[in-house]
C-alpha cells in the first residue's frame, strides 16, 4: 500500500470484471509533495519531494504499455479547496484501464516508483473519460503561448462553472469514473480551460473559497496536450 494515499481496491478490482478494458483513460493526478524526500530504506536524501518525483518520471514505463504523459503543471494559485495545498497536477493518458495494471506490475517500474514514494506526501489519482456528446475542443495548448490552465474538480456535475464567468477557452471536460488513489471522497467532473494571466490575477484576487468537496486551481503547464489528446490518442510526446 502506498504511503501517499489510500488505494481504492474495490474500484480497481472492478476493472477485471469488465468485458472490455474501456480505453483510453485519462488519469488526473493532484499532487502534494514532501518538503524533503523520505526514502523507505532510511537513506539520507538531499533533494526535495518534487525533485524525487522528477527522478521517478515514468515516461518510458508509460510508453511500454502504449500510454503517455500529456500534461504536467505546477500549481500557481488555489482558488477552491479544503486546505490541502496542491503543488502540481498531471495527466497520464493510458491505452486503457488495464494498461495501468500492466505498468504497475512491471519490476522496473516498481524499482523506479521508490522515488515517487519518497517524494509524494499525498495524491489523488482519478480515472477520467471525456464527457459523451461534448464537441471537439479547439486544438490549443497552454504550452503554446503564455496562457495558464484553470482546472475545476467538482463532486457535482451541476456545480457552477467558474470559467463561464471569465474569458476562457474550454479544452476538455471529463467525467470522473472514480479514484484509484486518494481518500474516501468521490468526484464527478474535471474541467480544463485556458485563461490569460490577467484573468488568473482577477480570479486569484477573489481569494480562496473553502470547500470539502471541490478543488479549483490555476496551473502553469510545462507541457499540455489535453485538447489534442481527444483527437489523437497515439502520439507520444517523450
Amino acid at each position: 500500500m502506498p504511503r501517499y494515499g489510500q488505494l481504492n481496491e474495490s474500484y480497481i478490482a472492478s476493472w477485471f470484471a469488465q468485458d472490455e478494458p474501456g480505453g483510453p483513460m485519462w488519469a488526473l493526478n493532484l499532487m502534494k509533495y514532501r518538503e524533503r524526500a523520505e526514502y523507505a530504506d532510511g537513506r539520507k536524501a538531499s533533494i526535495s519531494g518534487m525533485e524525487a518525483d522528477d527522478v521517478y518520471a515514468p515516461h518510458e514505463h508509460l510508453r511500454k504499455v502504449g500510454s503517455r504523459l500529456i500534461m504536467m503543471a505546477p500549481v500557481v494559485h488555489q482558488l477552491v479547496g479544503d486546505g490541502q495545498a496542491w503543488d502540481r497536477i498531471a495527466i497520464a493518458q493510458y491505452r486503457d484501464r488495464m494498461a495501468m495494471i500492466e505498468m504497475s506490475s512491471n519490476a522496473d517500474f516498481k524499482a523506479d516508483e521508490e522515488h515517487k514514494e519518497a517524494g509524494m506526501d499525498f495524491t489523488i489519482v482519478m480515472a477520467t473519460f471525456p464527457v459523451d456528446g461534448d464537441p471537439v475542443p479547439p486544438q490549443q495548448s497552454a504550452a503554446d503561448d503564455d496562457r495558464l490552465m484553470l482546472l475545476q474538480v467538482v463532486a457535482d456535475p451541476g456545480a457552477p462553472d467558474i470559467a463561464a464567468d471569465v474569458e476562457s477557452t474550454r479544452i476538455g471536460r471529463f467525467a470522473i469514473e472514480d479514484r484509484m488513489i486518494g481518500d474516501d471522497r468521490t468526484f464527478a467532473e474535471a474541467r480544463y480551460d485556458l485563461i490569460s494571466q490577467a484573468v488568473a490575477d482577477e480570479l486569484a484576487a477573489r481569494g480562496t473559497t473553502q470547500s470539502d468537496t471541490d478543488y479549483v486551481v490555476i496551473a502553469d503547464p510545462a507541457f499540455d496536450d489535453i485538447a489534442r489528446s481527444l483527437t489523437d490518442t497515439t502520439t507520444v510526446l517523450f
